[in-house]
Formats: C-alpha cells, structure tokens, sequence
C-alpha cells in the first residue's frame, strides 16, 4: 500500500502516544503540528527525525491524507472541521467537542466534505469492556437495571500539558467522556435526563473545578446509570459496574480483576482481564484506518459522538442548575 501522511495535532501526553504508534504502521509518515516550541521539541525526541509544523494552516494546506486531532476540548471542532475540509480523514480524541452546537456543527462539516470522522473511544477495544458487554449480549445478567462508571485520577491533572482543568469549568466531565461513550455502547440506548453535583475543595496543588463529580442519568425504561469521576485519587482506582435482575459484574479498571455474582452462587466468580494501554491505542489507530479503507470498525461515528456530548451539556447544565437537566434529542 502507498505511504499516506498522517498529521498528529496537538504533541501533549495523548498526541505524543498516537503519533508513536502510528510510527509502528510502516505504510504511514507521521508529521505533527503543534503551536508551542516545547511540543514540538518533545516530539522529536520521542520520535526522531519527523516533519514538525507550527503553523496549523500551512499544514493542512500541505493536504495531509489522515489527521488525528488531540488538542483541548475548545478546540476540536474548528480544528476538526478545517481538517476535513482540507481533504483529511479525522480521528478526533474524545470528546468529540465541547458542546452539542458545535458538535451538530462538526458533524455537518463531515457530511459535506465526504470524509471518515471518527473519535477515539478506546474502551471499546478494551478486553474488560468487550467482556462486559458479552455479558449483556448473552444476558448472563439478565435485565439492566443500573450501571456506574467510576474514576479517580488525580495522575490527569500531573499529565496534563495546558492546565486547561483549572480555568475550563467542567473540564472534568470532558476529560471522563469516556464514561458517557460507555454507557451509551453497553446499554445501546440514550438517557433522557441528567442531574449532576460538584465540588471543588481539599488542599492539593492541583485542581480542576469541580474536582469531585457525582452523576445520574436517568432513562425512558427503567435503567439508572451512576457517574463519579474525581481528580483527588492517586493511584488511579476505577471500576465499571453492572445490575441486573439475574446476575451482576463488577470490574475493576486499577486490577484487571472481572468479578461476576450470580443469585444461584454463594460466591462471585473472579477472572484476571489485563490490558496495556498501548494496545487500545493501537486498536482505535487500525480501526480508524480500516474505516478509512471502507471496513468495519468499532469506534465512535459521528452520530454517537453527537450523543454522547449532548449528555455532557445536559450534565454541565445540571452542575450550573442544581436541579434535573433534560439530555438533548439527537436526530
């Protein structure tokens, strides 16, 4: 297959791990643009001798085949959009932006330049994940009645380059879109409302506002699914956990460690499930190519994206709010 050129835009933590990856792909040149000197003299030293772009519209101009957008979350529409109309295929970091408005606004701009947008929600390839949803599928837990995602991670904030987490209010449901993405892949459904608290408080160098993030969203049916995400924890500890009428799993994201109860078993039944968090990126970076070659693949279309980010404003509404947010309709 001919060389294709892939333009990695933004050199942070997340940038810097996809443009080394995509290095393992020989039939792909890897070029990154960032505006900041630092950024760019990192990426050289992780990853040799790469084109490295400044300017973003002279890159873009350059007509990359593939970009991968891993910049702030502000920032991934405009950013985005300017990428597909330069003729690029776009895998967008999560989320697929900051608001519904322009998250509608990015999905018309791939429409009308007719090419791949897919955003990069690893825990669709993550084996615990795969596991869990197995479980559904084969309705080993019978009907479900309530899921939680649960994280803490102070480790985000040590690893994040902008400090954008301090000034963004918010900031942390974006960076746990993860979540949202999540519920929406395992139950296959959308929930209608949202109520969300937050608080921002202890004595730590870091912090984000809120820094402790609680979260329900409800459904049509009868399905709750629990959200909590805080930047406090260190080690990062977190757990997807899953209730139905016949059965429950719970699995621990900092172990590896799948537990599943079963009313006819006095004990739940334990299973190790170890991930690298290398091989995500590597799945989500060979799936967004396999799209682009007309394949199948798993990761976020256009259409999930929209959803999963019109929860996240119904949940930023409800921190502003205090009260029940209804969660936008996506058409």
């Amino acid at each position: 297959m001919p060389s294709r050129r892939i333009l990695i835009i933004g050199a942070g933590s997340i940038g810097l791990r996809h443009a080394r990856l995509c290095k393992e792909h020989p039939d792909l040149v890897v070029e990154v643009c960032d505006s900041r000197p630092d950024g760019l003299d990192e990426a050289r030293k992780l990853l040799g001798n790469v084109r490295a772009w400044s300017d973003l519209s002279a890159a873009l101009a350059s007509k990359p085949d593939l970009a991968v957008v891993a910049t702030p979350h502000d920032s991934h529409q405009p950013i985005a959009s300017a990428a597909l109309r330069a003729g690029a295929h776009v895998l967008c970091e999560k989320p697929m932006t900051d608001t519904f408005a322009s998250a509608q606004q990015l999905a018309a701009d791939q429409q009308a330049a007719g090419r791949i947008l897919r955003v990069g929600y690893m825990y669709h390839f993550h084996p615990g994940m795969l596991r869990l949803k197995r479980l559904l599928a084969e309705g080993t837990l019978g009907q479900l009645l309530q899921m939680r995602y649960a994280v803490g991670s102070y480790i985000t904030l040590e690893c994040s380059r902008s400090r954008h987490q301090r000034a963004v209010f918010g900031a942390i449901v974006m960076d746990y879109a993860h979540g949202l993405d999540l519920g929406l892949w395992l139950a296959g459904r959308a929930p209608v409302g949202a109520y969300a608290r937050g608080i921002q408080a202890g004595r730590l160098e870091l912090t984000s506002n809120p820094n402790v993030f609680s979260a329900v969203l409800d459904y049509a049916e009868p399905l709750l699914f629990e959200i909590h995400v805080d930047y406090v924890a260190k080690p990062q500890p977190g757990c997807v956990e899953l209730l139905g009428d016949r059965g429950w799993a719970r699995y621990d994201l900092l172990a590896g460690r799948l537990e599943i109860g079963r009313p006819e078993k006095e004990m739940p039944e334990s299973e190790t499930i170890a991930v690298e968090r290398d091989d995500l990126y590597r799945a989500q970076i060979r799936g967004f190519l396999a799209a682009v070659e007309g394949k199948p693949d798993d990761l976020t279309t256009p259409e999930q994206g929209l959803r999963s980010v019109a929860i996240a404003d119904a949940l930023l509404a409800s921190l502003r709010s205090g009260k029940r947010e209804i969660v936008p309709t996506v058409n």
